[in-house]
């Protein structure tokens, strides 16, 4: 008897990629690359060049009226401003040397270095 021979499977057709996507692949890695360039370099400057959003420098300013001016003007230095001397006003109500007025006022956030001028009590 003879063997007949079964014909072999046909290949699937075989598929043809649109041009558009083939150049769409071909494109991708320089657009990951720049992509991924630019963001890193921003990252570079938001962290190194410019850090003050990450750190900041600004405090509160502390609560000096009241106190006598030399007292006021040691916590300020303390806690790093600059104190100044304001206006005398004539104040019969509180002794003299105290610090009737501040700016800026307290618990207000200033950068370190920020002047501080006081105002301070004199006798009338």
């Amino acid at each position: 008897m003879a063997t007949q021979a079964t014909p072999s499977p046909a290949a699937p057709p075989a598929r043809t990629v649109p041009r558009w996507r083939s150049r769409a692949r071909g494109i991708l890695p320089y657009v990951v690359t720049g992509a991924s360039g630019f963001v890193i370099g921003y990252l570079i400057v938001y962290l190194f060049v410019f850090p003050s959003q990450l750190v900041p420098s600004d405090r509160p300013v502390p609560e000096v009226v009241g106190l006598l001016d030399t007292d006021a003007q040691q916590r300020l230095r303390d806690a790093g401003f600059v104190p100044q001397l304001g206006e005398q006003q004539a104040n019969a109500s509180v002794p003299p040397n105290t610090v009737l007025k501040q700016n800026p006022v307290a618990t207000s956030r200033k950068p370190k270095g920020t002047t501080v001028v006081i105002d301070v009590a004199v006798e009338p």
